[in-house]
């Protein structure tokens, strides 16, 4: 009878201690174990994930990837921009100067 006493009790306490981990899992989406980083979270909504070198927007400022960036070239100069409308916005700048750029994507 002990003997099962001490396996209901080593139960409980097995389950007790894996119900945090749980929680914290359903809630952060992460184990404790784990870093905020190491996994990609899945979703619809989910924004291709950029890696490589960053290049800072000459119309806005902002600081993209040049992996997903628009991109005018000229001769070897390459500029990255955020959005269609900072490059849009920087062509027709450049148009008014006369200045020529090739787009590409």
């Amino acid at each position: 009878m002990r003997l099962l006493i001490y396996l209901f009790d080593f139960i409980f306490v097995v389950i007790l201690g894996r119900l945090p981990n749980r929680v914290m899992r359903n809630f952060f989406g992460v184990s404790p174990g784990q870093t905020g980083g190491s996994r990609p979270v899945a979703g619809r909504d989910q924004a291709p994930i950029a890696t490589g070198q960053t290049a800072r927007d000459p119309v806005c400022g902002m600081f993209v990837s040049t992996e997903l960036s628009h991109r005018l070239i000229r001769g070897t100069e390459t500029l990255h921009f955020c959005s269609q409308e900072c490059l849009e916005r920087f062509r027709r700048d450049a148009a008014n100067a006369g200045e020529n750029y090739t787009h590409t994507q």
